[in-house]
């Protein structure tokens, strides 16, 4: 009789026991750790391939030697262009290739696209450990491609140019039972230029209250 007990206690606490574990998996499954997980993973890769693709597709078929026009001379510059016929073909080559490229897609693009079954279960014990379960990506809507300038203070009267491509494309992550939006960007500089002012023939320290004088050639 006490045998027939212990086994039913054992059994009894064996599929609580089991109950518990799955619902803390299927609970670990879609909680917020995993999609944070998910979306970060799928913008790495993502990002990584996109830079890969303009950097070996697009690159080194583009003049980027004429995109920009500097007018002045030497230390006195009046006037910066970008030249607009280099950045709509840059665009158009990108949007292009990217394009392409979304088309075909597969799995052996992203070989590392993959989520860990530990992660489910904690992301500080187990984040590395159990089989692995393929994330599936496939563009949602357009591929949004800009050319864009960013102009800063450099050293004394001097600028730094930048002009970087940004690219923007929503992806879909799709996992068993789940399937969420991820947007990527990626940021590539095509142009860092530092364009030279007229230094001052004093520079005032405002530390010690003198003024340093430039050296003037004759």
């Amino acid at each position: 009789m006490k045998i027939k007990k212990i086994k039913i206690f054992v059994i009894t606490t064996l599929l609580v026991g089991l109950i518990l574990m799955a619902i803390n998996f299927i609970s670990g499954y879609f909680s917020q750790r995993v999609k944070i997980y998910i979306k970060q993973k799928v913008q790495l890769e993502a990002s990584n391939l996109i830079s890969t693709t303009i950097k070996t597709e697009v690159l080194p078929h583009i003049d980027l030697d004429n995109m920009v026009k500097i007018i002045g001379e030497e230390n006195k510059i009046e006037s910066v262009f970008i030249n607009t016929y280099q950045v709509n073909k840059i665009t158009s080559e990108i949007s292009e290739n990217l394009g392409n490229m979304m088309r075909n897609i597969n799995e052996r693009d992203f070989d590392n696209l993959y989520l860990p079954m530990g992660i489910i279960l904690s992301d500080t014990l187990f984040s590395n450990l159990g089989p692995n379960i393929n994330i599936r990506i496939y563009p949602v809507g357009s591929i949004i491609v800009d050319i864009l300038s960013d102009c800063e203070h450099y050293g004394i009267n001097n600028s730094l140019l930048t002009i970087y491509v940004k690219v923007r494309i929503i992806f879909a992550a799709v996992i068993p039972f789940q399937r969420s939006e991820v947007e990527v960007q990626a940021h590539l500089p095509l142009i860092v230029q530092i364009i030279q002012g007229v230094v001052p023939r004093y520079y005032f320290n405002s530390s010690s209250d003198e003024y340093i004088p430039y050296p003037i050639i004759e």
